[in-house]
């Protein structure tokens, strides 16, 4: 299959689920992550902030907070500038952006990449060697490639989202765990 057809199909399937039992996943997937080495070991962590049906962040977000971390998110420039990411304090610093993703608000400061520790990364599916479909604008893959050095890159998906085998192009870049339900 396509990548097209293969993300179509599977965040169809993503979204069809009831919210309770996505509920009931979360906090599963929630207590495997802020319980790992990769999130005990990361002072500075870079998130993306969830949106419908996606594995819910915040409550991640939130919680890196409390524990005196340095959370980063992604704010989009443009489709040819790419992401940048910045540090917020609080869910408060964070307003609708690109496509009603929540994002930076105008203030919170920029992170040179060489600071971050650990990627949290978001994506339509995945495979068991770490292969990777997001959502088709190729914002991680940019600027992960562009970071000059390999941090260490978690997804956090539901188990409908991972299959056997993805489609993965050169540019694609693999993450190197996968946290599910």
């Amino acid at each position: 299959m396509e990548k097209k057809e293969i993300r179509e199909k599977v965040l169809q399937l993503r979204d069809q689920q009831k919210p309770a039992d996505r509920a009931l996943w979360d906090d599963i997937i929630y207590g495997k992550f802020t319980g790992s080495e990769d999130y005990r070991d990361a002072g500075v962590i870079f998130i993306f902030v969830s949106f419908r049906s996606e594995v819910d962040t915040h409550r991640i977000i939130r919680k890196a907070l409390e524990d005196g971390k340095t959370v980063v998110v992604p704010k989009v420039v443009s489709k040819k500038e790419g992401m940048k990411v910045f540090r917020i304090g609080s869910m408060s610093d964070l307003e609708a952006g690109y496509f009603g993703v929540l994002e930076p608000k105008e203030g919170c400061l920029p992170i040179p990449s060489e600071e971050i520790d650990l990627v949290v990364m978001p994506g339509a599916a995945f495979d068991r060697e770490g292969g990777r479909i997001g959502y088709g604008g190729g914002f991680y893959d940019r600027y992960l490639s562009e970071m000059g050095r390999e941090v260490r890159k978690v997804a956090l998906a539901y188990r409908m989202q991972v299959l056997d085998k993805v489609t993965m192009d050169e540019n694609d870049i693999r993450v190197d765990s996968i946290i599910t339900n």
